[in-house]
């Protein structure tokens, strides 16, 4: 990733670039992983006729949910134009708050009951987390760097459209009338 400094923007301006991409990261992390998590958590294993994951084993339960709710985080992140290395990051961030979790339910600091609620309020601590790896890297989150992520707004949109409707116009300059063949040289068709 190339990034580029751009004309500075306003504090207002930062702050807003800031707390959207957090927003949009946590929303689709959680809705994304919410999901996840109860296909693979409590759907899937009754269809299969087993007890709901978080009952049975809620230290697994912890640490397939800091995969699931990473997945469509990072999904989203790509999709959106983002680099490779800030996707990993907060990836691993969230990964690495599952494994967190499991350490301290394997050293017994807390209650089995306790696991597995965390299995299913996941998304809570993993935001707070992105939100502290985000501000590793301000530069980026607030849109002080140009990066290939772009929101899009009324205003990109009517950009796009100006410059296809140029695009299609020049075309149309371009090609032959109907019916002309082609140039004309001394009378004859070329």
């Amino acid at each position: 990733m190339h990034a580029t400094t751009t004309p500075r923007l306003g504090l207002g301006s930062q702050v807003w670039h800031f707390a959207r991409h957090w927003l949009e990261m946590c929303v689709v992390m959680c809705v994304g992983g919410a999901i996840l998590n109860g296909l693979l958590l409590l759907a899937g294993p009754a269809l299969l006729g087993y007890p709901d994951l978080r009952q049975r084993s809620p230290v697994l339960a912890v640490a397939v949910s800091g995969l699931v709710y990473a997945l469509p985080m990072a999904v989203w992140m790509r999709v959106r134009g983002m680099a490779s290395r800030p996707t990993l990051e907060m990836s691993g961030a969230v990964i690495a708050l599952a494994v967190a979790m499991v350490g301290v339910a394997v050293a017994g600091v807390v209650s089995g009951s306790s696991v597995r609620g965390w299995a299913m309020g996941f998304c809570g601590p993993a935001c707070g987390v992105m939100f502290v790896v985000m501000l590793f890297r301000l530069d980026l989150y607030t849109g002080r760097t140009s990066h290939p992520m772009r929101h899009r707004t009324l205003a990109a949109r009517a950009d796009r459209v100006d410059g296809e409707h140029a695009q299609a116009q020049g075309r149309a300059r371009r090609s032959p009338a109907p019916g002309g063949g082609g140039p004309r040289i001394g009378g004859e068709r070329g």
